[in-house]
Parts: C-alpha cells; structure tokens; sequence
C-alpha cells in the first residue's frame, strides 16, 4: 500500500508535463499521454454504430461542425465564473464514434446539438486507447462512469462534470494511473494548460470577456492602492 500511495503522484505528474511515469499496468510506450490534434492515434475503438463513419469522417477525426469528439475530454466556459477564473468551465467526455456526455445531475446524459449545455466546445484535449487498461475500452470505461452517477444529483463543488469526467478516465485506469476518482480537479489545469482550442471565433469568445474582467479587476486593485 505505501508503494502504491508513492507512484500515483508521480504516474499523474507525468500526464501533466509528459515526462516517463510509474504505470501500474503494462504499456507499449511510457504515458507521455496527451495526443493532441493532429497526433491522435490510429487505434481509436469502432463502435457498433460508428457517428464518424455516418457522417462521411475518417474514424477518429475530431469534427466541431457535427459535434464529433472522439475519445476527447471536452470544455466550455461557464460565462461570468470563468470570466474570473479562466480555468473553471464544464466538461464533458466523448465516446470512440464522437458522441460527448455531460453530467448536469441526476446521471449523465448526451450533450445537446450545438455543443455542451453551457455553449459550444471551445477546448478539447484528445486521448489514446492505448493507454487504456488491458482488458478495457474506452467505451466501457466511460459506460461505467455512467453507471457510478446514475441518479447521483450535482453537488456543485463536489459531484459535478468534473468529478464524472475523472470517473470515466478512473474505471479504464487511463494510463495507468489508480485513483483519477482523487484527481477530479487536476482535469482542469490539464484542460486549461494543454486544450486545443476549437475555433478562432468560440477562442475569443472565451479570451477576450476573461480579459477584460481581469484587465479591470487589476486596475481596480492597484488604482486603489495608489490612492
């Protein structure tokens, strides 16, 4: 057990700054794990019913017009709260076919058209299978983690996206790490540092508020010490 509390730190420290980690589970690479864009891998699951093939979309391609998301943790900002604090947003996570689910209390359910519940995607950081543990898809995991919040009302600070988001990533072991249910809020440094963003119009959206807010709330704090 003390082993086991001494590698988690350092297998989730190395999904931040992608540096080798500790994994409880075996790897064909050590989880430098982020595969973003461009750099996702060709291995992302077909579901039965695949939404990228029905759209005319290579497996896998991450698709704003359609709302396909592949194995992507998803976020938009929640306008005013994040105007504050840029790092704080909803999340959601979506399926091998792209399909993203969110949780808003009472279990999570399908994003709706045009995005997440909030708005549109604005950043999204896109994942591999092949850091899934062995035995596991992604699928599954995530059905799982659909399973853990049926019925489970939103706690605001304490059950909310993120905390379903971390489950999903928790019951596949994602890359090995033993305890993302601990790691909830770690998702939105991640999303914050590394998120691609989708579009240069949702990018200002979300910068140029945050900005201003920011702008004047510094001018209100040193303006005020001069006097």
């Amino acid at each position: 057990n003390s082993q086991l509390v001494l590698r988690w730190p350092i297998a989730a420290a190395s999904l931040v700054v992608g540096q080798r980690g500790t994994p409880m589970y075996p790897m064909a690479q050590p989880p430098g794990a982020m595969r973003m864009g461009k750099d996702v891998d060709e291995d992302v699951e077909l579901s039965s019913s695949c939404g990228s093939c029905s759209l005319g979309l290579e497996p896998g391609t991450v698709n704003p017009e359609h709302d396909r998301y592949p194995q992507c943790i998803v976020w938009t900002p929640i306008h005013g709260c994040t105007w504050c604090f840029p790092f704080i947003g909803h999340l959601g996570i979506g399926m091998s076919d792209g399909q993203v689910w969110e949780f808003m209390g009472m279990g999570a359910s399908k994003a709706p058209e045009g995005g997440l519940s909030f708005g549109p995607v604005t950043r999204y950081v896109q994942l591999s299978s092949r850091y899934v543990q062995p035995g596991m898809t992604w699928d599954e995991g995530v059905k799982r983690g659909k399973e853990k919040c049926k019925e489970r009302f939103h706690g605001a600070c304490v059950n909310n996206c993120h905390t379903f988001v971390s489950d999903c990533l928790h019951e596949m072991r994602y890359a090995g790490v033993p305890c993302w249910n601990w790691l909830s809020y770690v998702l939105a440094i991640w999303l914050f540092v590394f998120g691609r963003f989708v579009t240069c119009t949702r990018s200002g959206a979300y910068i140029v508020p945050s900005a201003i807010v920011i702008a004047g709330l510094l001018w209100m704090y040193f303006g005020a010490n001069k006097d």
